[in-house]
């Protein structure tokens, strides 16, 4: 199954827009959209809610998540959390009170993570995005490893716009994880 997991979306964007995600997502053969936005505490609950309804609207199977910077703050009720990490070595001590969430864009950023990190993200259920437009080719070993110990792997292709949806699926789907790992281990249940 082909997916998605990590499209921004700009719920007040142009007219037409979101008839375009639908568009490219069935052009691109895409099943599954994860739309995300980037969240800031100052947003209203009511444009959280605005989102969560607008995602659910679509012609498509979507769901609905948020790129979080702070991960001790972010509000409930969406289908997945994606963990924004700049300048900072990602470690167990990190991770420990974290659980059912997926670091984004891994090693960008200035990012790192400790391999002090690999047992909490198992016990923890804490995936590791495999992200197209951050991917370099010195980071197959460390998706290989992790694998191995378990960690699920969702796609996602950063897209800021509809055309880019789905980039380097194809090119990076032997290091991902299968759509259906993904929704029985990260997704909430409806």
């Amino acid at each position: 199954m082909k997916y998605d997991m990590h499209v921004h979306i700009n719920i007040h964007g142009d007219e037409g827009e979101m008839e375009r995600y639908e568009y490219f997502a069935k052009m691109n053969n895409l099943e599954v959209i994860g739309f995300v936005i980037h969240y800031n505490p100052k947003i209203s609950r009511k444009e959280l809610r605005d989102y969560r309804d607008f995602v659910e609207s679509l012609n498509i199977r979507a769901y609905a998540g948020l790129e979080i910077y702070h991960p001790s703050r972010y509000p409930g009720g969406f289908d997945f959390y994606l963990l924004h990490f700049s300048n900072v070595v990602v470690d167990a001590e990190l991770l420990s009170s974290l659980r059912d969430v997926v670091i984004a864009h891994p090693f960008a950023y200035g990012m790192s993570i400790d391999a002090s990190s690999l047992p909490i993200m198992v016990k923890n259920n804490i995936g590791v995005e495999c992200n197209s437009a951050h991917f370099a080719s010195s980071l197959r070993k460390f998706y290989t490893d992790i694998k191995r110990e378990g960690i699920c792997i969702p796609f996602g292709s950063d897209a800021h716009t509809p055309e880019e949806m789905g980039e380097g699926f194809e090119e990076l789907s032997s290091i991902f994880s299968p759509f259906e790992e993904v929704e029985r281990r990260i997704l909430k249940k409806r």
